[in-house]
């Protein structure tokens, strides 16, 4: 069973070797060219837990997929960018669309405006999830940027998030269970 859930600072160790199990052309493609391992480790202890949110998708326990949205509410008071990562084995199984539809309903819900997503301009996957969800798309520099225009929150959005986090716990739950981990957790 696939998990979809936000991740804890504690488990940035998870979200640390995600990233460094992508395979060559899935880290080029996250990170818009290539980077080191010791680059990978540098941005993963420079996260700021105050200004990010981290989401991911967790296969057998293993986070496979994460999107990281950040924002700065002084820089930049209503707006904030993510970046994603999908691990092949994920790849075309709508894993990317969660992640994303999660992540604008929680950039609303924080009331930013604009989010913002960069990717290489032969990213088609990128590209054909920003049309999905309404992003405008612009060129530049060989890199498309798009723009998401989020309305502002209401209790329906607020609901759905509450409703999603809820659902993540609760299956993150039944996943140790059925793996066995949560006999040892209860014990």
């Amino acid at each position: 069973m696939t998990v979809i859930r936000k991740i804890l600072p504690t488990e940035l160790p998870l979200y640390r070797a995600h990233l460094l199990r992508l395979d060559p052309a899935d880290r080029y493609a996250r990170f818009a060219g290539t980077v080191s391992d010791e680059i990978i480790e540098r941005h993963c202890a420079a996260i700021d837990w105050t200004r990010t949110t981290l989401i991911g998708a967790f296969l057998n326990g293993e986070l496979r997929a994460a999107l990281e949205l950040c924002g700065d509410r002084v820089l930049w008071p209503d707006e904030a960018e993510f970046g994603i990562s999908v691990e092949t084995e994920l790849q075309g199984r709508g894993v990317g669309s969660t992640l994303i539809r999660r992540a604008l309903t929680v950039a609303r819900n924080r009331s930013i405006g604009k989010v913002h997503m960069l990717c290489l301009a032969e990213n088609i996957r990128m590209r054909a999830l920003a049309r999905r969800f309404g992003g405008s798309m612009a060129m530049e520099y060989g890199e498309i940027t798009a723009r998401f225009d989020l309305p502002t929150p209401n209790q329906f959005s607020f609901a759905l998030e509450a409703l999603e986090d809820g659902s993540g716990a609760f299956n993150s739950l039944l996943a140790s269970f059925s793996s066995g981990q949560g006999e040892r957790v209860a014990a």
